[in-house]
This record gives structure tokens, sequence and C-alpha cells, in this order.
């Protein structure tokens, strides 16, 4: 079903509905149904029956209806057999008003639903082709994952070494504790900054999650090594208390790293030995 007939359709059915009730008032007060205390039993009926059609499906909506209006009919013929009442106009109007309720109840609902699967279901697709992490805008692991085979062709191609690094936050989650969601995500970002200090313009940084940065540079283990010494140093040296009334705040990081050989067949291989490196970084 096309998104756009879809909010075609549920614009007319409330379009509908509108104009449906407020006939529905109007009438009320032209057949004088105010007069029958039966007949405000029978709207709040209506309105149950409505109620019930809009959360729930056709089907089930439907038997309802339908066992309303034979309870109903069965009232109003033991009235008419055993008390010699005559089924009046009003009792007519009630059974072609509960049918017409649920199914035009039921009817907004099921258009709903879809135009809500429909949104949810572009949302799901936008979010799989987004390569930049809305909260730091930095590219995200979606976009490493596009970008890093065509640097590991590139190296087996024409021999450049390339290298990825992981530099992942120390007690993130303490520090997302003490600081709160936008003072850490402010953290976030001013490490970013910090660590791209110490990149070359080649050099591409990523953000893997919310305590994991990874960078894809052009360089082998001894450049590497020298990338690492900057960025404890720029790390160390930078004041990560600005903007943040807490005036205690050290960022302490762990680096692991590994050159791309041609024994590397899949990306996550090579992102799971460079994170692998993590846990030999003792660092003080």
């Amino acid at each position: 079903m096309e998104p756009v007939n879809v909010r075609k359709k549920v614009d007319i059915l409330i379009t509908i509905l509108i104009a449906y009730f407020f006939v529905l008032c109007l009438s009320y007060k032209v057949f004088e149904l105010d007069n029958s205390f039966e007949n405000y039993i029978m709207l709040e009926v209506v309105m149950i029956i409505a109620l019930v059609s809009y959360y729930t499906n056709v089907t089930l909506a439907l038997v309802v209806t339908l066992a309303v209006d034979f309870i109903y009919m069965s009232y109003k013929l033991y009235l008419n057999f055993w008390g010699n009442i005559n089924i009046d106009f009003y009792s007519y109007y009630w059974i072609f008003l509960i049918p017409s309720t649920a199914i035009l109840m039921s009817l907004v609902s099921r258009n709903i639903f879809a135009l809500q699967t429909e949104n949810e279901s572009l949302i799901n697709e936008n979010s799989e082709l987004v390569m930049i992490d809305e909260e730091t805008n930095i590219k995200n692991q979606r976009a490493l994952l596009i970008e890093l085979p065509i640097y590991m062709k590139l190296s087996t191609r024409h021999k450049i070494p390339v290298t990825l690094l992981i530099v992942k936050i120390k007690f993130a989650e303490k520090l997302r504790s003490i600081l709160g969601k936008e003072g850490y995500k402010l953290l976030l970002i001013q490490a970013s900054q910090v660590l791209e200090k110490s990149l070359r313009e080649e050099d591409i940084k990523y953000i893997i999650d919310d305590k994991t940065f990874g960078f894809l540079t052009i360089t082998d283990m001894g450049g590497a090594k020298v990338v690492k010494e900057r960025f404890r140093e720029n790390i160390n040296k930078y004041d990560f208390t600005k903007g943040s009334h807490y005036k205690k705040v050290k960022l302490d990081i762990q680096i692991g790293s590994y050159t791309f050989d041609n024994s590397i067949k899949d990306p996550l291989e090579l992102i799971r030995l460079a994170e692998k490196e993590l846990e030999y970084d003792i660092h003080e």
C-alpha cells in the first residue's frame, strides 16, 4: 500500500468521521431523541461500540455489533409481543447507526495503523542509510564498515599501510552517571575534537558506540605508535571541565591498533583484532 494513498485515506476517513458525528448530534436534536432515557442509553452504547471498533479489528467490532443489535432487537420484539408496544422509528435508527459506527471507526483505525507501520518502516530504512551519528555528527560504525573494505583493497593493490586505531573511554558509565546525558554528550564531542588534532587530513574518525572511537589512518605500526602517544598527550593536556559544573573531570582512555595485512579478509576481523589490542593497553 502506497504511503501517499494511506495518508489520503486517513484524511478522507477523518473528514467523514467528523461529518458523521456532526450528523449524529444534529439528528439527535432533530428527531427529538433527547426525550427518551432509552435513547441516552443507546447513544452511550454507540460510543462504546466506537471505542471497541477503534482499538480492535474489524471482525471483533462486527461481532460485538451483531451481538448488541441482536440483544436490542430481542428486547424490542419482546416488548412488541408481550407488551403490545410498537417498534418505532428510533429502533431502526439505532439498528442502522450501531454497525455504521463500527465499520467507520474500524476503517479509521486500520488505516491509521497502516500509516504508523509505514512511518516506522521509513524510519528504519532511513536509520540504515544514515552514516552520521546524530548526537556527535561523526561518522558512525555503519560508515566504518562501508569504507573499511575500500581502504583494505587500496592497501592490497597499492601496498599502502592502513592501520585501524580504536580508542575507548574508560569508566564511561560512571562518567555518564556523574555528568548526565547532555554533559556526557559534550564530553564525547570534546574528546573527538581533541583526538582529531592528532590526525592528518587524510585520516578518518568514527564513533563506534557511545564510549568508543575508531580512526582509520594511512600509516604503519610505527606511525600508529606515534599517533597513540599524541592521543594520550593531547587528552592529558585538555581541560575537560570547560562547559561542565564538575571541576575534577579526568578522562582516561584505552588505545588499541592493528595494521592491515593480506591475511585479513573481513573488515569485522580487522575491527575485532584492533579491539583485542585494547586488552594489552595498561598505560596509567
